[in-house]
């Protein structure tokens, strides 16, 4: 009965922001600045000593051979950790370039280690219209005969009219291999802002504002709420047939000034449908203050054309400075397992690598840590789960590794759990006039406020505790059937404490609702001790 119910359980897929979302990343960091306009290959390790890892990393004198201009958007576009290995010599140069009919490609430069590898290059084509990034169709590096797909994305320079990008892997280039990048496909993309004006500040959002431009039909709220210095929209974007739409999203100003917020963009629930989360951290006042725009990508032009370019990597000094280490610790998040096998720091970016496994199949409790940290000595670096490894970004060299002493934190503990048989309410008399009910589930207080929408029944619970995350999930039996939500407006990514579900076609006016899947946020704080 367990795994019948575990099939049926409609749980939405999450897009987190990455390293490999390269889109996500570049959107965010123009809206910082106002609109201007595989697995991990196991190979043979190289194991440094402390005498010698000390020499290579105090040794290396920052490069300066990069233009003022060439260098300001390499940091704009690049991690942290690039930049580090960039001035201070972990990088080769390459400033090669090749041409075809539609411009010119140029590979500036090269970062690569065991951690993987990053390639700075710009594009000069000329257009005669407005582009602010673009896409390509497709990027490939071959290695002696081996083929590496590559997450390629660029963002167009006013200063030197060119678009400037990056293409990343997490595979390494061997020292002293003949390397080609084959780039093309290239989608000129147009970034578009509509600012929403008829939007009522006054935590009142209107059901839904029609757009019916360039692709967009319509945008409609889901909820919003402001809690203890976060502010939370949900909200779904709605495609007409047909559209270039790719990315879509709400931006926020006050006073002019760009607001950040940590945006996750869930898997569609339809084809043609964007579903959003977006939390604000400002205070309340603000709230009434935003400027709410809706930003998307339009595609304007697309050139099929393919650039091949030749160079040959003999650059090992980043490979030389890569500590790499066994582990041998596991930890356990709920019904799963994590075992951690290897800790690779080089200068561009650190690793943590795991492997993953079921011990309670059972089970649907799940621990989420949403603070990560390796202290590595007096530096502290905060990373993200991504794949079958944890990432660190660095912010400077890490010098004599050997001496230090390495510790993995994880902190502020998300913990998904499955209800109990008697975890239940009734709702009676049914109808399109809202009625709050009082109830408990482990514990904790929850208000429940339900009503019909037309053949609809809509469900709010929220608590006032701080402890609960919310409900992520109820269900209703009817007729030996299993019904779940069909939209929900908080799947448990972000910190909320409500929620809202809609259930299609429930005509009867009294029902049973059984609370499924609820989070709580505990203290579960763990220090592992890696060296």
């Amino acid at each position: 009965m367990d795994d019948l119910i575990k099939e049926q359980v409609k749980c939405d897929q999450v897009d987190y922001p990455n390293e490999n979302e390269m889109w996500s990343k570049i959107i965010r960091k123009q809206q910082n600045r106002n609109y201007k306009a595989k697995k991990h290959s196991y190979k043979p390790r190289i194991l440094l000593s402390a005498i010698l890892f000390t020499i290579v990393l105090s040794s290396t004198t920052v490069f300066a051979k990069y233009s003022t201009e060439i260098l300001d958007w390499m940091r704009n576009m690049n991690r942290t950790g690039i930049i580090t290995s960039l001035e201070n010599g972990f990088g080769q140069e390459v400033n090669k370039t090749a041409e075809n009919e539609v411009g010119v490609l140029t590979i500036h430069n090269v970062v690569s280690d065991q951690n993987g590898t990053t390639i700075n290059f710009s594009l000069d084509i000329d257009h005669d219209y407005p582009i602010d990034y673009a896409d390509f169709e497709h990027a490939l590096l071959k290695i002696d005969g081996k083929e590496i797909q590559m997450e390629a994305s660029a963002a167009y320079n006013q200063e030197s009219d060119k678009l400037v990008g990056v293409l990343h892997t997490d595979e390494d280039i061997p020292h002293n291999s003949h390397v080609t990048l084959q780039l093309g496909g290239v989608k000129e993309i147009q970034l578009k802002s509509i600012e929403l004006k008829d939007l009522a500040h006054s935590n009142k959002y209107p059901e839904k504002i029609n757009i019916h431009q360039d692709g967009i039909s319509q945008i409609d709220f889901i909820s919003n709420d402001y809690q203890k210095g976060q502010y939370l929209l949900d909200y779904l974007i709605e495609l007409e047939e047909p559209n270039n739409i790719e990315h879509a999203y709400l931006s926020y100003t006050v006073e002019n000034e760009t607001i950040a917020n940590s945006g996750v963009t869930h898997k569609r629930p339809q084809p043609n449908v964007i579903k959003r989360s977006d939390l604000l951290e400002i205070q309340k006042e603000a709230v009434e203050k935003l400027g709410v725009f809706l930003s998307y990508t339009d595609t304007v032009s697309y050139k099929p054309e393919t650039w091949n370019l030749d160079f040959q990597y003999n650059h090992d000094l980043a490979k030389k400075s890569t500590f790499v280490m066994d582990i041998d610790e596991k930890i356990e998040l709920g019904s799963q397992q994590l075992q951690f096998k290897e800790l690779v720091i080089t200068p561009s970016k650190v690793k943590l690598y795991f492997d993953k496994k079921n011990i309670d199949s059972n089970s649907l409790v799940h621990i989420n840590y949403r603070q990560l940290k390796l202290r590595i000595g007096d530096q502290e670096l905060y990373g993200y789960f991504d794949k079958d490894y944890v990432s660190f970004e660095t912010q400077e060299l890490i010098k004599d590794i050997t001496d230090k002493e390495i510790a993995l934190t994880l902190n502020d503990a998300k913990v998904s759990y499955e209800a109990e048989k008697q975890d239940k309410v009734d709702l009676t008399n049914i109808s399109d006039v809202p009625q709050t009910i009082k109830a408990e589930l482990n514990g904790y207080p929850i208000d429940i406020t339900y009503y019909a929408n037309g053949s609809d029944l809509i469900v709010e619970s929220e608590s006032k505790n701080e402890q609960f995350g919310g409900i992520t999930q109820n269900v209703i039996y009817q007729n030996g059937e299993r019904i779940f939500a069909e939209t929900r407006s908080n799947d448990g990514v972000l910190r909320t404490h409500k929620q809202v579900e809609t259930f299609k076609n429930i005509k009867e006016k009294d029902i049973t609702l059984n609370f499924f899947l609820y989070t709580v946020n505990e203290d579960r704080a763990k220090t592992i001790i890696l060296q």
